[in-house]
């Protein structure tokens, strides 16, 4: 299986749960593929991310680049080598 590095931007309030890493090496190269792994390594990645039904929780944003993976094909997009994954919290207000 292909192995991807990528670049990461979490918020303090996750980043804390992978030990403020800010790139890793995974097996695969979609975004499942990647929480799939950062899960085996920290443990209660997924659901913090996403809902029981497997879809990014509401309040959160994923990104790969500049593009949010809900524009893309979700869970199942493609990560290139090298990219960074970002993960945003969505906020609210005027």
């Amino acid at each position: 299986m292909k192995k991807t590095i990528v670049h990461l931007k979490f918020p303090s309030q996750f980043a804390r749960f992978i030990n403020n890493i800010d790139k890793i090496e995974f097996e695969g190269e979609s975004i499942a593929d990647f929480v799939n792994s950062i899960e085996a390594i920290y443990g209660n990645i997924k659901e913090r991310l996403f809902d029981t039904d497997g879809q990014v929780k509401p309040y959160l944003n994923i990104f790969i680049g500049k593009k949010n993976i809900k524009s893309l094909d979700g869970v199942h997009s493609i990560i290139p080598h090298g990219e960074c994954v970002s993960l945003l919290l969505s906020r609210a207000g005027g």
